[in-house]
């Protein structure tokens, strides 16, 4: 088996418990480890910076993020490698799809951008509840009138729909945009639109030649949604979670337990156990 220099896993129904929790021992544990034969660490998620680095408060400085589902990559000791953004104008098409839907999102856009969040107002008012929770977990959510209120690229765009609804939308959205964005869902009906070249595997690639190591010798990679599908193609040792797509679940073996029983940490011990 080839020495692992790369680990890369998702968050959500992945690394994290569906209460948003993993075992923090454990963690540590895998970091030391991993840290004794020169191997790095990889949170690769469509979260953004902010929500990441609150999770991982305990744990900065020893691992390497991607951002945004890739729009984002960053080295552990802070240095940025890579912003990709969708220009205003490629947003205000893709929010002329969900206006000529014939149903509503379930959840209201959510404009990433590096240093806020912006949601439209009448995005919020779908969904107040929703609204009420983004005001909540996010330190810098502006509330506008207009996309032309935004002045920077924006990171990713992530809209919420019914299940059954999803393809739909996702199947229109990449129509209009075509080539100038690239449209993925997490699964759960949550759809994230971001810029052409962005996806996990891109981003740990930028890694990967940063740390000159080849990341399909070389990297382990977790997920559960189609937005790791290109991420765990990338992995020399790819594992789809017990919990995960099932598209994924056919195409990959599973990681020795879900995501609310530590199923990232057990195989990697599995795996760190054989070098």
């Amino acid at each position: 088996m080839a020495e692992i220099s790369l680990v890369a896993t998702d968050l959500d129904g992945t690394f994290l418990t569906d209460v948003k929790r993993f075992n923090e021992a454990h963690f540590d544990r895998i970091l030391q480890l991993l840290a004794a034969q020169d191997a790095r660490f990889i949170v690769a998620s469509g979260r953004d910076e902010e929500q990441i680095d609150k999770h991982f408060k305990r744990f900065a400085g020893r691992y390497d993020l991607v951002a945004d589902n890739g729009a984002i990559v960053k080295t552990a000791d802070g240095q940025t490698l890579k912003v990709s953004g969708l220009e205003v104008p490629e947003v205000a098409t893709m929010m002329q799809v969900v206006t000529d839907l014939p149903f509503d999102p379930r959840q209201g856009a959510l404009f990433t951008e590096r240093h806020g969040v912006y949601m439209l107002r009448d995005q919020g008012r779908l969904n107040l509840a929703h609204q009420s929770l983004v005001l909540m977990m996010f330190a810098h959510v502006t509330m506008i009138d207009s996309l032309a209120e935004i002045d920077e690229p924006i990171l990713k765009v992530t809209i919420g729909y019914a299940e059954h609804q999803t393809n739909h939308f996702i199947q229109a959205a990449q129509q209009a945009l075509g080539s100038a964005a690239h449209v993925t869902t997490s699964g759960y009906g949550s759809v994230d639109i971001v810029a052409p070249d962005v996806n996990k595997a891109n981003g740990i690639k930028v890694l990967a030649d940063y740390y000159g190591v080849t990341a399909d010798q070389s990297l382990v990679a977790f997920g559960d949604g189609l937005n790791d599908a290109e991420m765990l193609a990338l992995a020399a040792q790819p594992y789809a979670m017990k919990n995960g797509d099932d598209s994924l679940l056919e195409r990959y073996p599973a990681a020795l337990d879900d995501n609310n029983n530590d199923g990232v940490l057990l195989t990697l011990d599995e795996i760190l156990r054989k070098q």
